[in-house]
């Protein structure tokens, strides 16, 4: 028998396949529609997943391509903080009167003043004699050179001066003596700046250096700047509202200069006080400034509860004669405290330039007696003058001879 043509052979297999075909789809018919009459809980087939593209999901979570996208239900914590950021929104948005003037607000100032008078009303019916809160501000300038003196400032300032801010933002040296000039000019203004040299910054350390000359400062604005001086040679002479009481001669912890100067050593203070007019008030002299008269037994809280010193930082000076309280970043944030820096600022930078005539091979009046490195190249080179503080890095690995000349460095 002859095999079968290769043509029948393809068409045989053909006609098989198809015949395979056709019971398969009637297989798979049969199959969906059992599925579909089937309940759902025995359903043994899982549909596959949908998937999407990562275009079409950027764009389902996109509200502003779709404008479809789902909210998140708000809770009352997200509510919550909502309010708040919209409240912190609107305060920063919102300017003090203060602040749209060009100056520091007065900020804690004003609430000392407000809790003293409902305090001044409630003495009046016991009979005690209460008058009016002065708030002092206070800061210092000179705490990290490497030459030169610590200034503190004190000052108590009713008006308001255009520009007042911190030293440190006024980059100018020439705004800021046009500032120092319209603080010390204005009404009613009382002010004092505390100098401390740089042997008692080395006997002491700048810490309590800083702290003694604010504390001296604020002596300067309470004290003397006020009426009640009397000399050492004619102590009862001033008659103030404790006229008829039992007295007592008070002596100063510092001295007094008419103005600051290089030639003087030590530590002491420089003060005024105008009056409503704007005119200086004529402090006594100096050399009688050191003693003061007070109502025997009174102590110096007793005798000085109307006033209240804002003290730039972090520490209060032990044993102050009025009531404070420090202020971190007070010199940004205070308007009396801003005013003080400056008047401590420009009262350093002065100083510094009278040095740098003394000494000009260090080139004070550029850095201002700061660390740098052309400065730290010149006290290599020309060892440590007077006004060096010798307890400073790199200075204290060093020895020097009675000239300043370097002995040994160990630096």
């Amino acid at each position: 028998m002859t095999p079968p043509r290769r043509s029948e052979r393809i068409r045989a297999a053909q006609s098989r396949n198809y015949n395979n075909s056709e019971e398969e789809t009637k297989d798979l018919e049969k199959k969906k529609k059992a599925v579909k009459r089937a309940p759902k809980s025995s359903r043994t087939s899982t549909p596959k997943p949908r998937t999407t593209s990562n275009s079409n999901k950027k764009r389902k979570n996109d509200p502003d391509k779709t404008g479809t996208a789902k909210r998140k239900k708000a809770t009352p914590e997200s509510k919550s903080t909502t309010k708040k950021s919209k409240e912190k929104k609107k305060a920063s948005s919102t300017k003090t009167d203060q602040e749209v003037e060009g100056h520091l607000p007065r900020t804690r100032e004003e609430e000392l003043i407000q809790l003293h008078g409902t305090d001044a009303r409630e003495s009046e019916e016991t009979n005690d004699c209460a008058t009016h809160l002065n708030v002092i501000g206070v800061d210092e300038a000179g705490r990290g050179p490497l030459a030169g003196p610590v200034v503190a400032a004190a000052v108590i300032l009713p008006c308001n001066i255009h520009g007042i801010t911190d030293s440190k933002k006024l980059t100018s040296e020439e705004k800021r003596e046009v500032l120092y000039n319209k603080i010390i000019s204005s009404p009613s203004v009382r002010w004092s700046v505390a100098v401390g040299d740089a042997k008692r910054i080395d006997d002491i350390n700048i810490l309590q250096t800083t702290l003694e000359c604010m504390s001296n400062a604020i002596r300067g604005v309470i004290e003397l700047s006020s009426k009640e001086y009397t000399s050492s040679g004619n102590a009862g002479a001033a008659k103030g509202k404790d006229e008829g009481k039992e007295e007592e001669e008070v002596f100063m912890k510092y001295r007094r200069e008419s103005d600051i100067s290089s030639k003087f050593t030590g530590c002491y203070i420089v003060c005024g006080s105008n009056d409503e007019d704007g005119e200086r008030i004529a402090l006594p002299p100096s050399d009688d400034s050191r003693v003061i008269k007070r109502p025997k037994n009174a102590s110096e809280e007793e005798q000085y509860h109307n006033y209240y010193s804002l003290i730039d930082g972090n520490r209060v000076p032990k044993n102050l004669i009025c009531p404070s309280e420090s202020i971190i970043k007070g010199d940004s944030r205070e308007y009396l405290i801003g005013a003080a820096s400056i008047l401590a600022k420009v009262t350093r930078d002065r100083l510094m330039h009278e040095y740098d005539e003394l000494y000009p091979e260090y080139n004070l009046q550029q850095h201002k007696g700061y660390p740098t490195a052309s400065h730290m190249a010149k006290v290599k080179q020309c060892g440590a003058s007077p006004i060096h503080r010798r307890t400073f890095a790199p200075l204290k690995h060093m020895s020097f001879d009675d000239n300043g000349k370097i002995l040994t460095d160990e630096s």
